[in-house]
């Protein structure tokens, strides 16, 4: 399996007929804390159909490399892993970039640091600003108080409506969290509260779409107005009934979303009305 300078593991898959192979920027998938890059399993056939993919486990997770304990966690060093994955799977030609909760942040600041590197920035259930996300500010309490088990299982709550995912979709997901490193938690989460985007959205020179679920516990629908002030002809999309679990438990739809997007921008047609309900 490939890797990065750095060591981070991704793959890459190209589901494009023989006769669109010419089409299609490649897309990079980034999934956020607590996940792997098998968060986007669901989304690969309508996504794959149409753009070479690559995807990997950030610093931290899944088959990546885990940092020492004193390691001090920036978003430039993130933003480089991301950079190192689409030049090891696709050169340095521009890619689109579809990042959920920090993965989503991570995208935004990738396409404010270097917009020629990157062609759009799609975010799923992510903040423009960790300040004003909700719980995330406590986790350094909360897992010493009661582990990375206990902080999991409280966030698996906050993730999934009652019924929202199949039960072996839970499971793998619960299973997944909970392998997670209690100092990449922490790390990650004082990271993100003390990431705030909002002033540098006005510059933003790349498309940007910002799809939100409407009950998560950490970004709220605010995140959307915000958004919207500043970056106007950014599009948006919200999705009744999900929580931060939003990428697993409306894959589908969200998929779709991002391809429909894709395909506008690479058309360059105009955008659509600026709030969307899936």
């Amino acid at each position: 399996m490939p890797k990065t300078p750095a060591g981070l593991h991704y793959e890459t898959l190209d589901l494009r007929p023989a006769w669109r192979r010419h089409a299609g920027r490649p897309v990079v998938f980034h999934h956020g804390v607590g996940a792997s890059l098998e968060i986007f399993d669901a989304w690969l056939p309508v996504v794959a159909a149409r753009h070479p993919v690559a995807r990997f486990d950030m610093r931290g997770f899944g088959r990546s490399p885990v940092p020492p304990e004193d390691h001090k966690w920036t978003m430039g060093e993130l933003i480089d892993d991301l950079l190192a994955v689409a030049e090891g799977a696709f050169g340095r030609e521009p890619v689109h970039v579809m990042g959920e909760s920090i993965g989503g942040t991570i995208a935004l600041a990738a396409g404010l640091a270097q917009p020629r590197r990157i062609a759009s920035v799609a975010m799923s259930n992510a903040a423009i600003n960790g300040g004003h996300i909700g719980y995330a500010p406590g986790w350094r309490g909360e897992v010493a108080r009661i582990g990375v088990d206990g902080w999991s299982r409280r966030l698996m709550e906050m993730r999934f409506a009652p019924g929202s995912v199949s039960p072996d979709l839970l499971e793998w997901f619960a299973q997944v969290q909970g392998r997670s490193h209690a100092h990449v938690v922490v790390g990650l989460g004082e990271l993100l509260v003390g990431t705030d985007l909002t002033d540098r959205l006005a510059g933003l020179e790349v498309p940007l779409l910002m799809m939100l679920p409407d009950r998560s516990p950490f970004v709220s629908l605010s995140q959307a107005s915000s958004l919207a002030e500043v970056a106007p002809h950014a599009d948006i999309a919200v999705f009744p009934g999900a929580r931060h679990g939003l990428p697993l438990s409306h894959a589908r739809e969200a998929a779709a979303t991002l391809a429909a997007f894709l395909e506008r921008v690479e058309a360059g047609q105009p955008h659509p009305p600026r709030f969307k309900r899936t």
